[in-house]
């Protein structure tokens, strides 16, 4: 293979090492038509503890659907890359998801082509960086890892109850989704500020969104009385502003009567 012509420079990275990646990416799949820079690079954040993320986007199925590596940058301080490969198809595909990682929020992974074909803009479409949805309300899902973990917090299972309460937690944003102004989240940091920001939330949301995801030392009881509360307040909150919220058939009569709420008191 000749030289590699890069269509853009990767700020804080040297070029020639930046080549060597991806030519060696080519290598490992050699029916790339073009590898996209994504992650903290792409969004010019990137540090000096940050890895290198790329996409090989190929004509048919990739050999490998990720894999990774370690680059001397410079020699004795290795550079992570993390490389997936996708199809044109898999990759628009991905898009009509929610992100895992978004605690419900629609998000966006940023990409810019750093290596292309002729043919790869056409293969693309134009549209490179991923859009995901936001995900949809799951009050039945909520509430079950509420009841968990209460129910571990009476058995005296404290890993149960924080392990529980956490899962609560990050299903608990989205419910506020219709009521607040869009947020569109890039990673799992700013996902983080935007569930504990919402304008339209009840008032001790935030404190008890706080404690049950882990993210403020609490003891047992506060974590207990934290989900409870996160719960009996967001049904409420719900119950009076967002009836609707969740498109479950029958679940809206069951907040609107109160019976998700009484559901909460089933384990004490």
């Amino acid at each position: 293979m000749g030289v590699i012509e890069l269509e853009r420079d990767v700020p804080g990275l040297d070029s020639v090492l930046v080549r060597r990646i991806v030519a060696r990416l080519l290598e490992l799949e050699p029916d790339a038509v073009a590898v996209l820079l994504m992650g903290s690079y792409a969004k010019g954040t990137a540090s000096e503890a940050s890895d290198l993320d790329l996409t090989a986007i190929t004509r048919a199925t990739p050999k490998v659907d990720y894999r990774m590596w370690f680059e001397e940058d410079p020699p004795g301080s290795p550079l992570h890359v993390s490389a997936a490969a996708a199809t044109p198809k898999t990759w628009q595909e991905k898009r009509r998801a929610p992100a895992s990682w978004s605690l419900g929020f629609p998000a966006i992974n940023v990409a810019h082509v750093l290596w292309s074909t002729p043919e790869a803009r056409g293969m693309l479409g134009g549209l490179l960086s991923q859009s995901h949805p936001a995900a949809e309300p799951i009050l039945e899902d909520f509430l079950e890892f509420v009841l968990k973990a209460k129910k571990s917090a009476r058995l005296g299972d404290e890993l149960g109850l924080r392990l529980f309460a956490q899962v609560a937690g990050s299903l608990a944003p989205r419910a506020l989704l219709p009521l607040n102004e869009e947020r569109i989240v890039s990673d799992r940091r700013d996902a983080i500020d935007a569930a504990l920001s919402p304008t339209q939330a009840p008032a001790g949301y935030r404190h008890d969104l706080t404690i049950c995801l882990g993210l403020a030392a609490a003891s047992t009881e506060e974590v207990r009385a934290a989900v409870t509360r996160l719960a009996r307040e967001l049904l409420a909150y719900l119950r009076q502003r967002a009836p609707d919220v969740d498109t479950q058939p029958d679940i809206a009569r069951f907040l609107a009567d109160g019976t998700l709420e009484r559901h909460v008191g089933r384990v004490e």
